[in-house]
């Protein structure tokens, strides 16, 4: 399956951005992930058609008000379909959630 891979780097953590983003990509109905990463960016997976994926994309770049997106490296990869959209937590990692 195509996924659309996506590091996107500025001040997108503890501005609700995660949470944004995965909550607008779930109910635009595309598939995926989104998570922090330690140094400091977001990382997003996201699989869905042509349509969605502009969609999201605008969402990606919009961000909230509180986040500040300054830039996004986008690459296309192939991998397993995922069967929803997940936000992963920090504590996900930690009690598997």
């Amino acid at each position: 399956m195509t996924t659309f891979h996506y590091i996107i780097s500025g001040k997108v953590q503890r501005v609700g951005y995660r949470f944004y983003v995965g909550f607008r990509l779930e109910k635009l109905g595309v598939k995926g992930l989104v998570r922090n990463l330690d140094s400091g960016e977001v990382e997003l997976f996201m699989q869905g058609d042509e349509e969605q994926i502009f969609i999201g994309e605008k969402y990606i770049k919009m961000g909230t008000p509180w986040s500040k997106v300054e830039n996004i490296e986008k690459e296309i990869i192939e991998m397993k379909e995922f069967s929803k959209f997940n936000i992963e937590y920090w504590f996900s990692k930690w009690y598997n959630f």
